[in-house]
């Protein structure tokens, strides 16, 4: 666990410091990080034993991983809330993550979804949730301007469950592929798309919330 927790003390730093100067530099960022991501989907849609299926895993993945990418770089452009909001975005996918940590290690108790991630607990589930809204709370204190505090749960608790949704969904692709990670590159997370498998999902229901508080408008318009 030490390690997983130096990982992401090394990590978090770098991605403030991406989100709060902005273009250019969180747009590398995510370019960066999206281009790791699709070269791990790469390796996996390559495995023995799945080539009648490669070429539609690897469409797949483009989808998965661009789109998000896309629209979180999006999200930080807009004027002049972006940085607000993909702060707001990001606080509410790290502390449903750590929320479930925590809680499923302390309290264990019935599986999620055994059969796609053993690990995962109901009490990770609400725990993560939990920390996600009490947090999404906290930092509306803090924003100018504010958001209205229903609206606010309801985002937060949405943006927190298909985070989590995201990440058996991962879990579930691992188990098609027969791996454990997606790959090595953080030590105690194993690859990038292990690290970002809750962004990748959360982060086109982010750019709707975006478009419902009237945020920012649809990119094509």
């Amino acid at each position: 666990m030490m390690t997983r927790i130096i990982s992401a003390l090394v990590m978090a730093p770098i991605a403030i410091a991406a989100i709060w100067f902005g273009s250019p530099y969180f747009d590398l960022m995510i370019f960066v990080v999206g281009l790791a991501a699709m070269f791990e989907w790469y390796r996996l849609a390559s495995l023995e034993g799945l080539r009648g299926i490669n070429l539609v895993w690897l469409l797949a993945g483009v989808v998965y991983i661009a789109v998000p990418c896309v629209v979180v770089i999006w999200l930080r452009r807009i004027d002049p809330q972006g940085f607000q909001f993909i702060i707001w975005f990001f606080v509410v996918i790290w502390a449903t993550d750590i929320g479930a940590y925590f809680t499923g290690r302390s309290l264990g108790g019935a599986k999620l979804a055994p059969k796609i991630s053993p690990n995962k607990t109901w009490a990770g589930f609400f725990g993560g949730i939990i920390l996600a809204i009490a947090a999404s709370l906290i930092l509306n204190d803090y924003a100018n301007p504010s958001y209205g505090t229903l609206e606010l749960l309801a985002a937060s608790l949405v943006l927190s469950i298909v985070g989590q949704l995201g990440d058996l969904l991962e879990s579930w692709v691992k188990r098609v592929f027969g791996v454990k990670d997606s790959g090595s590159l953080i030590p105690g997370h194993g690859g990038v798309l292990d690290r970002i498998d809750a962004i990748l999902l959360a982060a086109p229901v982010a750019g709707l919330i975006a478009v419902f508080f009237q945020i920012g408008q649809i990119p094509w318009k």
